[in-house]
């Protein structure tokens, strides 16, 4: 599985049960990345979307269904429980403090190592950086 998740400075997520932020042009690069095989993601990730969404595979237990090679986006749950299926993790950093009460819980001390990082402008953020990891 190939884990995608949007972090701000401090590895937050969510925030009272809310995405801190979203951008327009990281969903379209998303739906890009994982082409016609879509994304597995739960209904409260699946609701931001709202380009054409036939790629989306939704489910509450989508980190459970997919498989290997498949993308999962994660804004609001832990992945640490599924780190043994997870071949590689797409970190998209927003570069800004956002408040959180869920931070992700994997690191590069899990044994992860920086492939690429890459900036880009979003429709809502100037810079976002995107790192993509593996063991």
């Amino acid at each position: 599985m190939i884990v995608m998740v949007a972090l701000d400075d401090h590895q937050g997520l969510c925030f009272n049960h809310r995405r801190q932020s979203r951008d327009r042009v990281l969903r379209d690069y998303m739906l890009d990345l994982a082409g016609d095989s879509g994304i597995w993601l739960n209904a409260y990730s699946a609701s931001m979307f709202t380009e054409d969404t036939h790629t989306l595979h939704i489910a509450e237990d989508f980190l459970d269904q997919a498989g290997p090679g498949e993308y999962a986006l994660v804004e609001d749950k832990a992945v640490r429980p599924y780190a043994g299926k997870i071949e590689k993790l797409i970190v998209f950093r927003w570069n800004r403090s956002y408040p959180a009460d869920m931070y992700f819980d994997l690191t590069p001390d899990d044994g992860w190592q920086l492939q690429s990082s890459r900036d880009f402008a979003g429709s809502s953020h100037d810079k976002i950086t995107e790192e993509v990891y593996s063991r």
